[in-house]
């Protein structure tokens, strides 16, 4: 399912920021070839909601694939709508999608490093089309956002990341992380930063933009001697792949409002041990997303958050409920504007 979520509150605003966070949040699940996702996504305390995420069980031509991302928007909300809506479609078209499907033996790592290229090429196209745009081109819309996204085939889990949301998988009791974010201060991208003629200052591209690698951010990708990988910001992914072992159990996609507050062993336990409170596999999955987020608000989370969780075959369900102390708000309890409760 193709779900980009965009809400403006009417709240008024203290700064960039709520007098009060919006706690409502899009929830839903999504099944199929032996998996269950479930996403959650709040505004929280930002003035505006500017995630957008896709769940696909079953990618057009190969249903037995799934593809399943965040996109974490910056100043605005353009780029990752149309990137929720859109990406899919650019994936497919791509010349390395194509020979990845007429590939008879999708078992072997040449045939993940294809899906890999095949991402990376999307995420690339994609952000050609949106540069021109008549809104993007005048200047008008400067927003941008990260990307990171997943495709799950059989065999192997290939992840694509350009920026700072983040993805880890639980597997057999441990933690791998999936992706890594994209910082200024990162050497390799400030060697790419300094040479597209910008600058690093107080960890930011050119002292303002927190994150190296996006879509859109057009005014960071204006140096028409360098192709699109060399830009001050570049929306080159990064490209991780797992082979499925039946040992998985989990994949997390979210953006940086989960990883300001959890580390990645953090919440690998944390969704570990919450997928085991429930006893109907709706309520499991659908609940566990929701409580990642409300346990990261109340951890003082000041961002937009958007999260999706994939659970494999391999995924540990108790037929117990086991002890979690889990970091949640109470139902009659505010969270105040410095992130506490009260």
């Amino acid at each position: 399912m193709l779900r980009p979520t965009s809400r403006t509150s009417v709240c008024a605003p203290m700064g960039s920021f709520l007098d009060k966070p919006i706690t409502e949040k899009e929830s839903e699940v999504e099944d199929g070839n032996g998996l269950r996702s479930g996403a959650s996504a709040m505004q929280g305390w930002r003035v505006t909601m500017e995630d957008s995420h896709t769940m696909i069980a079953s990618i057009e031509g190969l249903d037995d694939h799934g593809f399943y991302a965040v996109y974490d928007g910056h100043g605005g909300d353009k780029v990752a709508k149309i990137a929720g809506t859109q990406m899919i479609g650019k994936l497919l078209a791509t010349q390395e999608w194509k020979g990845y499907c007429a590939v008879d033996d999708k078992t072997t790592d040449a045939a993940a490093d294809q899906v890999g290229k095949a991402m990376r090429r999307a995420f690339l196209d994609l952000d050609a089309e949106m540069k021109e745009l008549p809104q993007m081109k005048s200047g008008e819309d400067q927003s941008g956002c990260t990307a990171i996204a997943a495709i799950i085939s059989p065999t192997f889990t290939v992840v694509a990341n350009a920026g700072d949301s983040r993805s880890i998988m639980g597997k057999g009791g441990g933690m791998i992380p999936m992706s890594f974010d994209h910082k200024p201060y990162n050497e390799g991208e400030t060697r790419r930063i300094e040479a597209a003629g910008g600058c690093v200052s107080m960890k930011r591209v050119n002292g303002d933009l927190a994150v190296s690698r996006a879509l859109g951010d057009f005014n960071y990708k204006q140096s028409d001697d360098l192709p699109p990988e060399a830009q001050q910001v570049s929306a080159e992914a990064d490209i991780t792949v797992e082979r499925r072992d039946g040992s998985e159990e989990f994949l997390v996609i979210a953006c940086d409002g989960i990883w300001d507050v959890m580390s990645n062993e953090e919440a690998c336990e944390y969704v570990r041990q919450n997928l085991q409170r429930f006893e109907t596999a709706d309520t499991r999955i659908s609940q566990a997303t929701d409580d990642l987020i409300d346990t990261c608000l109340k951890k003082g989370s000041r961002d937009n958050m958007s999260a999706v969780i994939v659970c494999f075959g391999g995924a540990k369900i108790a037929t117990e409920p086991t002890k979690w102390e889990a970091i949640l708000p109470e139902d009659d309890e505010d969270v105040d504007a410095g992130g506490g409760a009260r």
